[in-house]
This record gives C-alpha cells, structure tokens and sequence, in this order.
C-alpha cells in the first residue's frame, strides 16, 4: 500500500503542477498560494479528528511547535510561491524536473551533512547525474529562446529576457527552500504523526500567505472569486495537491519507507511530461525528454 500511496502523490503532483501552469495564467502566485493552502487548512481538520490524533497536537513540545509551523512556512510560503512564478517563465518540462531534481538532492546532501545518515558512491553519481540531466534541459532552452530570437530580431529581445537565467535562480531557491523545510520537518517532529504535524505546517503557510496577499494585494486575492473555473481549479489543486497529496506521501514515507518513496516519487516529473504536452500544448524534444530521464536515473542512484 505504501508503494501504491507514493506513486498516487507522485501523480497528484504532476496533475496539480499542470493545473497550476494553466491558472497562474490569470492569478498571481501569491494570491494561489493563499487560496490553495487556506483550501487545505479548512479541511485539515476534518481529517484530523477522523484520525483520532488531535491528542497528539496537546502533547507536542514547543521546539516541535516550532519547526512544524517554520517548515510549513519555508515549504510553502516561499517554496511553493516562488514555484508557481517559475512555472510561469519556463514552463513545466523544465521547471517541475530541475526543481525536483534539486529538492530531493538537497535533502540527500543535508541528511548526510546535518543529519549524519550514511555517504554512499551512488549519492556522488546519482549528483553528477543529475546535474548533466538539468545541463541538458537548460541548454535546450537557452538554444530554444536564441532561436526565436535570431528568427524574429528584435521584436523578441523581451521575451529572450523573460527565458533569462533569472528563472533558473528563481529554481534554485525553490529546491533550497523545499529542501530547508524538509530537512528541518525531519529534525524538529519528535513523535508527532504525519497527520498532526500536517495540521500545524499547512495552516502557518496558509495564514502568512493570506496575510501578505490582504496587505500587499487584495485585489489580486479577489480575482479569482469573480471567475468560477478558476476558483474552481484552484480549490482543486488545494485539496488533490497540498492536502491529499501530501498526506498520501507521508503516509507512503512511514509504510515503505523514506527511500522506496523517494525513489516512486521520482518518476513525477516523468508523468508530468505528457500531461504538459497534451495540457499546456508544451513542445516535446529529446533534449528535455533526455535531461528529464537522466534526472530521474540520478535521483534514483541517490537514494537507492
């Protein structure tokens, strides 16, 4: 069960990272991150007491109080904010595997470091791996944006700046954050349950998000509520991608463990390629197909 568990959130999140390519078209991230994560914790607990965990939330310390609401944070009010501004400059095919690619080898890398889990040869060729798979998808892009660039003159010079290496930066600090959050669940959780530690880290991203968009743009908050797909879709991506998803996975973590799930999850951004193609109507090439599957291949090296 565990097995099939990971490769449904596996699932869940390329469908919703599809869905989130095609709203963030006509909502701001901000305003999608605190709609989808308040979507999250209005349900949240629901599934909580339907657990028989609430028990848990009395009895947790303060330092893990603490690093459930600083992951939830981390993870999505910035992590996943800055995600959906990059979904929007290079497209899924790339965004969804670099910023993977990097989460899970800037987790790897921290256990290792902070955590002091084992260093394995296979960690040093799975990193290596994966930096030749996101070399490859880069590049396809960069010769992508000089190619229309060269076609069409100078009418393109914007859009060869919005292709710029700032998206990729955009990237990085997704995988760092998604990583720091990661990595700081692990460390500051005790014997809190997934569902319980869950119920802290969604609503903290939630109220921040919401706050910073009422201040910083109400407006843009609003939007949405006049446009019923669109609220529609983004109610969607809240339950199938941060609250079902995300259970799913951390329940997968503790029935098959974390690198069988790891590994499941990797073939995420596999999944997403077709769904951008026949979705999004993204051009296909073999240097993004490539790039992607020689990720997935250095991750699955790295925690095998």
């Amino acid at each position: 069960m565990g097995e099939a568990a990971a490769l449904i959130a596996a699932f869940t999140w390329s469908a919703t990272s599809v869905a989130m390519a095609q709203l963030s078209v006509r909502t701001t991230p901000v305003a999608m991150s605190a709609l989808r994560l308040s979507v999250a914790s209005l349900l949240l607990p629901f599934v909580l007491l339907a657990s028989g965990t609430v028990g848990e939330l009395g009895s947790a310390s303060a330092l893990a109080i603490f690093s459930m609401v600083g992951s939830g944070l981390l993870a999505y009010t910035i992590g996943d904010t800055v995600y959906i501004r990059a979904l929007s400059q290079v497209g899924i095919q790339r965004a969804f595997p670099i910023a993977m690619s990097l989460f899970i080898l800037l987790s790897v890398a921290g256990g290792v470091l902070l955590l002091d889990e084992p260093f394995r040869w296979t960690q040093a060729a799975g990193a290596l791996l994966t930096a030749v798979g996101i070399s490859l998808i880069v590049r396809s892009h960069a010769q992508a944006a000089e190619g229309v660039l060269d076609a069409a003159g100078v009418a393109t010079g914007a859009r060869r700046q919005h292709l710029g290496p700032q998206a990729y930066v955009l990237l990085l600090i997704v995988g760092v954050t998604w990583a720091g959050a990661t990595l700081w669940l692990a460390a500051g959780r005790g014997d809190l349950g997934a569902i319980p530690a869950s119920a802290m880290r969604t609503p903290a991203g939630a109220v921040a998000m919401l706050t910073f968009a009422m201040v910083t743009a109400p407006a843009d908050l609003a939007r949405p509520f006049l446009d019923r797909r669109q609220l529609a879709g983004i109610v969607g991506v809240g339950v199938m991608g941060t609250l079902f998803g995300s259970l799913l996975y951390v329940y997968a973590v503790g029935e098959a463990g974390a690198a069988r799930t790891t590994i499941l999850s990797a073939a995420s951004p596999l999944m997403a390629l077709p769904l951008s193609v026949l979705v999004l109507k993204e051009p296909f090439t073999r240097a993004v197909a490539a790039g992607t599957a020689v990720c997935v291949a250095g991750i699955v090296l790295v925690v095998a």
